[in-house]
């Protein structure tokens, strides 16, 4: 991927989150074309900028959105604290990297985009399994109609959240499995039916806070294409995705969180043959973060609109309504 003209300024709010520490703001640091200038926390007296070295480091978010060399601001704060974050970033002229999912609901997702619309800034979710080499691959694939007409598909992405003062098992703060693994499940269902589901169920086991702590639903997109999903906090760890035509299925382990070690695809043929689909790999978060320093020069437009962010989350909703959730 090309080099940006100049390297951009990041500040990071929220910087002790784990996904940060252990990939985003190596991300930034491991980029030329990145410059780590601020980092916040509240609850960190280093502004959670251990060994990652950024000129400033604060207690306070607005100190960041306040620093005039932050140009693009990453937020891996809880899920209802990106709405009010983002349109603030936005307010002070930056460029957002919002974690997945963009938000807790469609309509909050809508006011981020527009809000960054109007500040003539760049919106982007931190989705990073596209990114990733095999993800293209798979992208392919699908598209090219290898695998005939689409009959079956099976996602899951469970493991253990034994953190029990993690914020994923609160409610109030857009906690829950389906809002934290399910965009990874849903997103390459959208992308291989090209069209939302015309109906949906779920089902949800709840934990004592009201979080969903395993969710599984069924999507039928029409024309005979129907496809499952799981996500769990109390599972053993599985990432799966299988993608069944009339001609061929497709097995992807791991399918969520490459690295550059994942590089394979499954191939089985109606006739039996197995084919391995060999893809380069990648760190997929900086991927990610380069693609998105060439959209903030505007060398490039973002390749996951927000409006793709958004109608994902719309699907999540009436998953969420179809096993009896509050919205």
């Amino acid at each position: 991927m090309p080099l940006v003209a100049s390297p951009v300024g990041w500040g990071v709010i929220g910087a002790t989150s784990q996904v940060a520490q252990k990939a985003v703001l190596p991300a930034i640091v491991a980029s030329p074309g990145a410059r780590l200038v601020a980092v916040a926390s509240e609850s960190a007296e280093d502004g959670g900028s251990g060994c990652f070295g950024p000129l400033r480091a604060h207690r306070a978010y607005e100190a960041v959105l306040d620093d005039p060399e932050v140009e693009a601001v990453y937020v891996p704060l809880p899920n209802s604290l990106h709405r009010e974050w983002v349109v603030r970033a936005a307010a002070a002229g930056k460029h957002v990297l919002c974690e997945k999912p963009l938000a807790p609901t469609a309509a909050d997702g809508e006011a981020m985009a527009s809000a960054c619309e109007r500040a003539g800034v760049a919106l982007c979710e931190a989705y990073m399994t596209p990114f990733h080499p095999r993800a293209a691959a798979l992208d392919t694939l699908v598209v090219s109609g290898r695998l005939g007409a689409l009959r079956f598909a099976r996602a899951a992405f469970t493991g253990v959240l034994d953190r029990r003062d993690d914020h994923r098992w609160r409610p109030e703060m857009g906690g829950g499995a389906l809002l934290d693994v399910g965009i990874y499940c849903l997103a390459p269902l959208l992308a291989a039916a090209g069209r939302t589901p015309a109906r949906v169920e779920a089902s949800a086991t709840l934990a004592k806070s009201g979080v969903d702590v395993s969710f599984a639903g069924w999507l039928d997109f029409g024309d005979g294409f129907t496809a499952t999903i799981e996500c769990s906090f109390d599972a053993p760890e599985r990432q799966f995705l299988e993608i069944v035509g009339t001609e061929a299925a497709v097995v992807v382990d791991r399918a969520y969180t490459p690295g550059p070690a994942d590089t394979t695809i499954a191939l089985r043929w109606r006739d039996g043959r197995v084919e391995e689909i060999v893809a380069g790999g990648a760190d997929p978060y900086r991927e990610m973060l380069e693609h998105f320093q060439t959209v903030v020069r505007a060398a490039a437009a973002p390749r996951r609109s927000c409006a793709a962010s958004i109608t994902l989350l719309g699907v999540l909703e009436r998953l969420r309504a179809a096993a009896g959730l509050a919205a």
